[in-house]
């Protein structure tokens, strides 16, 4: 979706440079939609030396770059403003599809790790809820509300009317399930924060 959306946003800016008829200001929107949010929360992150989420955002923003060039390149050179700037220059005519396919692996690399990245994460996250489910099942009225994943540390939260099982017993079940060594914070319906360790500890 963000490869999309930035695609999409290229296409209105570099169209708008090239018509005189549409309006001048889609480039700016153009930059504002797909660059301005990704650099701004790297700053952000980096102001609260949150060095993980300041890379993961600073990723999204050199993809969204690329892709803002790249559908820049698409328009103009659909256009036949690549083939004369080649021939004037006296560059051959293939080098400005060499550039678009280059300018694609870059864009698809990033994001393509951030998809396998967020598939991980997700099936990470529910095999902890089941794990987490399986271990409050003999609690009456207990319940996982969600499970998240917040700078390499997995939240559960959790809902129950009484006390909570003994937390080793979880990570004992999220052994093999997620990777070892991720730290597991409980959180209880009424603010009770457990720090439970790290599995396989």
């Amino acid at each position: 979706m963000d490869l999309i959306a930035a695609l999409a946003t290229g296409l209105a800016g570099a169209v708008a440079l090239a018509r005189r008829d549409v309006a001048a200001v889609l480039p700016g929107v153009a930059i504002a939609i797909s660059l301005v949010p990704p650099l701004v929360v790297t700053g952000v992150c980096l102001g609260k030396l949150s060095g993980w989420l300041a890379l993961g955002s600073l990723a999204l923003f050199v993809s969204n770059l690329f892709a803002l060039v790249f559908a820049g390149i698409v328009v103009f050179a659909s256009l036949g403003y690549a083939a004369e700037a080649d021939k004037v220059a006296g560059r051959p005519a293939g080098r400005t599809s060499a550039a678009m396919a280059l300018l694609f692996v870059i864009v698809l690399v990033p994001l393509t790790a951030n998809t396998a990245a967020t598939l991980l994460i997700n099936a990470w996250t529910g095999r902890a809820k089941d794990a987490a489910e399986r271990w409050l099942a003999d609690e009456p009225g207990a319940s996982v509300t969600s499970v998240d994943a917040y700078s390499r540390t997995l939240h559960i939260h959790v809902r129950t009317p009484g006390e909570l099982p003994p937390v080793q017993s979880l990570l004992d079940q999220l052994h093999g399930q997620i990777p070892d060594g991720i730290p597991v914070v409980m959180d209880a319906s009424e603010g009770r924060r457990i720090d439970a360790g790290n599995v396989g500890d």
